[in-house]
């Protein structure tokens, strides 16, 4: 199954849970990158493992091409010196080598095609990891945007809801303001036509002691006038 073939699926997966236990799927995205960067790590430490076994080979490869000569030259020099036993050691020893040279050479062309082949398939983790991480970042971009839109038109959809609570509110307060500003203006017209000075004069405690009294002499003075001409009445004033 390819890359996002697993993806879809646990994707799909999540999206059968019940929606409280529903994951983020930024966090999944997440958890499939960690994933593959994993394969890509593993991919790379194979690829230095064959290319680490390969170098070691191919040394030991120059080791025994130098060997090689070495002994072809015992050779020469044995049989120059007339020792033809230790000339016959010396080619067999040289053998010996160069058929464990083939081997080696045969081991290295065999390390170099799997070393091409983990090459290749290491290209083709990176690039998917490279395409991996950049779809991951587009679709968290657009979930973030989905989430914050969605939040948005909540607020909104609250907004509505309250309109006419608002609307209420707003012209109570309103009528309140123009009671407030007419009380305000009945006030400075009457201060301004003394009216209220008036009335307040008159219904204070002093005014109304003061006319008591007034009022009390005035009977006092009818009293008396009645006690001096009990017969004759007072002719009403005009």
């Amino acid at each position: 199954m390819s890359l996002w073939g697993r993806l879809r699926q646990l994707l799909r997966g999540r999206a059968d849970t019940a929606p409280e236990e529903a994951e983020d799927p930024r966090e999944t995205l997440d958890r499939a990158y960690a994933r593959q960067l994993q394969l890509q790590q593993k991919m790379r430490q194979g690829v230095a493992d064959v290319v680490t076994s390969r170098k070691r080979i191919e040394l030991q490869a120059r080791q025994l091409e130098r060997s090689a000569v070495k002994l072809e030259g015992q050779a020469r020099l044995a049989l120059q010196q007339g020792h033809e036993d230790m000339a016959q050691e010396a080619l067999s020893r040289r053998a010996l080598a160069l058929n464990e040279l083939d081997d080696l050479k045969e081991h290295t062309a065999l390390l170099a095609a799997g070393e091409a082949q983990l090459l290749e398939a290491a290209r083709r983790v990176d690039f998917q990891v490279q395409q991996f991480r950049t779809r991951k970042e587009a679709v968290k971009a657009v979930y973030t945007a989905a989430q914050a839109r969605s939040r948005a038109g909540e607020s909104l959809a609250g907004l509505d809801r309250d309109d006419s609570e608002l609307l209420l509110a707003l012209q109570r307060a309103e009528n309140k303001i123009i009671d407030t500003q007419a009380r305000a203006e009945a006030l400075e017209a009457l201060l301004a036509s003394r009216t209220l000075e008036d009335v307040s004069v008159a219904r204070s405690p002093v005014y109304r002691e003061l006319a008591a009294g007034n009022s009390q002499q005035d009977v006092a003075g009818e009293l008396a006038r009645l006690k001096e001409n009990p017969a004759q009445p007072k002719p009403p004033a005009e």
